[in-house]
């Protein structure tokens, strides 16, 4: 009985390498059925219904396996980490270079390991064979991660463009363009971090305070404008009214137009003219050079 469960399950194995690659099948026959499972309890009909599903559960893993859906990347990671269009796309560039550098890093790591399994398959050390079989299921592994990867970079350029379109922003901007927004990122990011430290304790944040100040917003003035937005939002909702996010949005973008040249005190406290010092900044060539 138990030679007929393991004939049944390596014949499903191999059939399911079809839609896979025969490298895979051929690991995964060896592994399971003579190593992991020789005295199984399982039933020959149980074994033909795991294995006739496994093709199903490795297609839907493909529509699963990104560590963040693209909602979650989309909506999480580019609202709640900047205001600022600039750093929005900042934030794309950099999830696309460390997607890019992984992709590097297996390639290399793919490459070294074809080389040794190579050598481990011509060696005559048992051990040396369950190296290269390991080898062999991690390049499957790591194949899977990769297209991943990909498609997380393709969907983080799609972004990446959509944003800079529908800003306005010229496919050319340079670090000149991006320090230019900073400010109004920093009025609005203090704004929000108040907004929820008021909701989280009931007070504002000691680190708020220090933000605030640093950039020239008296700590006073913008607790009292927190609580007379949130005082507001609240007469709403006792009307039974409930106020979209894009109340919250006009509300950040109020205290920019009121506290945007504000910095320029803590400037002059710190004794310079400027924030960007533009003799070290990266700028775009113009036509003429």
């Amino acid at each position: 009985m138990e030679n007929n469960i393991v004939e049944v399950f390596q014949e499903y194995l191999y059939k399911i390498g079809e839609n896979m690659s025969e490298e895979k099948s051929l690991v995964l026959s060896e592994t399971l059925v003579n190593d992991l499972i020789p005295n199984t309890t399982i039933s020959a009909e149980a074994l033909i219904k795991i294995c006739d599903r496994l093709p199903e559960l490795h297609r839907a893993k493909t529509a699963v396996g990104r560590k963040n859906s693209q909602t979650t990347s989309t909506l999480m990671t580019m609202t709640m980490l900047a205001d600022s269009p600039y750093r929005q796309m900042k934030q794309c560039l950099s999830q696309i270079d460390n997607k890019r550098n992984a992709l590097i890093e297996a390639h290399f790591k793919t490459k070294k390991n074809k080389i040794k399994i190579e050598k481990w398959e011509d060696s005559e050390n048992e051990l040396d064979k369950v190296r290269a079989e390991e080898a062999r299921v991690g390049i499957e592994q790591m194949r899977s991660s990769a297209e991943n990867a990909m498609k997380e970079i393709g969907m983080y350029q799609d972004i990446y463009d959509e944003i800079r379109t529908s800003h306005g922003i010229a496919e050319d901007w340079d670090e000149e363009d991006f320090e230019a927004s900073e400010i109004e990122n920093a009025i609005r990011m203090g704004f929000r971090q108040s907004i929820q430290n008021l909701m989280s304790s009931g007070k504002i944040a000691i680190s708020t305070v220090e933000y605030w100040e640093q950039f020239g917003i008296h700590p006073m003035v913008g607790e009292k404008l927190s609580r007379e937005y949130m005082a507001s939002v609240q007469k709403e909702l006792d009307k039974n009214k409930h106020p979209s996010v894009q109340s919250l949005h006009i509300f950040l973008d109020q205290m920019v137009e009121t506290f945007k040249d504000e910095h320029k005190h803590s400037l002059k406290r710190i004794g310079v003219d400027a924030i960007v010092n533009h003799a070290y900044i990266y700028k775009k060539k113009k036509k003429s050079e």
